[in-house]
């Protein structure tokens, strides 16, 4: 299935099926920490509108049309159906870029960067997740199950398959991995200085609000970046 088929199909259990406090509360604590209330806020891959609810000035994207109609109606933002490999913006139109998630997993990166770069005005912030190869969580439940060859093929191919249930029917989607190394070097390439990183959904639990920066952020699901546009 398609990327956006996919998200079409299911943003009707989205919220539902994705429901992690503590992932949000490290998300929103980033916001706060590195977002001013007057910034206006690009949200890529915006999914149900979760983060625009709380922007004050914001645009969301994505790639789900279904998707961005909940979003809408959520967060009563304008929201855009579109790909983060061709943002349909001017130059230099936002003080800030959000990529909360895995949405920047479905797409060429380097491409994604570069545009994003683009969009934004100079000192602009990009803040973005995305899925980590070195997810601890995800290792050891399928070391448990004795999937030692899905383990190695995942970390050596930095490629995945993302798979749901919707009531009886069973959706799936390719997904890409990557490594703090890796994505530090796209930025570097794209003239970003790096600020900081941190950790998403490293425990699941209410330890997550404490530890995000610390060295565990390596074994998160979904490692974080903030960038600045230099």
């Amino acid at each position: 299935m398609g990327v956006k088929d996919y998200y079409d199909r299911l943003a009707g259990v989205y919220d539902n099926l994705y429901r992690n406090e503590y992932m949000r509360i490290v998300e929103r604590r980033i916001i706060s920490e590195f977002i001013d209330i007057e910034d206006f806020v690009l949200d890529i891959g915006c999914g149900t509108g979760e983060h625009l609810k709380i922007l004050n000035k914001a645009v969301g994207l994505d790639i789900s049309l279904e998707m961005s109609k909940i979003a809408r109606e959520k967060s009563g933002k304008f929201v855009v159906v579109g790909n983060a490999e061709f943002l349909p913006f001017k130059n230099c139109s936002f003080d800030a870029v959000l990529s909360f998630f895995g949405a920047l997993n479905h797409c060429n990166l380097n491409r994604a960067v570069r545009e994003v770069r683009r969009v934004l005005k100079d000192d602009g912030v990009f803040i973005f997740t995305v899925a980590n190869v070195y997810d601890a969580k995800w290792i050891l439940r399928n070391a448990i199950r004795g999937n030692f060859k899905k383990i190695k093929k995942a970390i050596r191919k930095r490629r995945g398959v993302i798979v749901k249930n919707i009531g009886d029917e069973k959706i799936r989607v390719n997904t890409r991995f990557y490594d703090k190394n890796e994505v530090e070097a796209i930025l570097k390439k794209e003239n970003f200085k790096i600020i900081c990183t941190f950790g998403a959904n490293i425990t699941g639990s209410p330890l997550d609000r404490f530890i995000y920066k610390t060295f565990l952020k390596n074994f998160s699901s979904y490692i974080g970046f903030v960038a600045k546009k230099c």
